[in-house]
């Protein structure tokens, strides 16, 4: 792949290192090209706040990387029934996170994995089976504007539920 971000997603989340390692480079990487007078992306991440009948815990890590000039957040929120990952990567335009989106599916369907549009969703992944500390996940990507975001959810009934985090992660990213 030519793409700097799918390269840093594949190799450092996707692979057999930590996933805490591969988290701390990916917000690294795109807080480096951070500009100002609009949204910080971190704003546009999930947090405690958005589940008012649960105690959450968040942790945000940042990283920075030269390689990258987009601007990316990761958080990582645990509740008692779930662990949610969310990164959030956002490109100048919306074709350009559209694009990086298409070569995560492209990778997807030579797996055998084709994505179908989910409703309410412009563009989106399928579902993919993941770990996240330790424990069983399913991880998905969208677009939303100009962001990509990737949604990891472990707990109980992760598979069922991923969508329902993805439509929280939509509406925060989208304002």
């Amino acid at each position: 792949m030519n793409n700097p971000v799918i390269s840093v997603i594949n190799s450092r989340l996707f692979s057999g290192r930590s996933i805490q390692v591969g988290l701390i480079i990916l917000v690294a990487v795109v807080l480096a090209g951070c500009s100002g007078g609009s949204t910080p992306p971190r704003e546009l991440l999930l947090s405690p706040d958005d589940f008012p009948d649960q105690v959450v815990t968040e942790t945000i890590q940042e990283i920075e990387d030269s390689n990258l000039s987009e601007a990316a957040v990761l958080v990582e929120l645990k509740g008692s029934e779930f662990a949610l990952l969310e990164s959030l990567v956002l490109f100048e335009s919306n074709e350009v996170a559209a694009k990086v989106l298409a070569e995560i599916k492209q990778d997807q369907l030579a797996q055998g994995v084709d994505a179908y549009p989910e409703n309410g969703f412009d563009d989106n992944s399928e579902i993919m089976a993941e770990a996240l500390n330790g424990e069983e996940g399913s991880t998905l990507f969208f677009v939303e504007g100009a962001a990509l975001v990737r949604v990891t959810l472990s707990g109980r009934n992760h598979a069922d539920r991923v969508w329902v985090f993805a439509r929280l992660a939509r509406e925060k990213s989208g304002n």
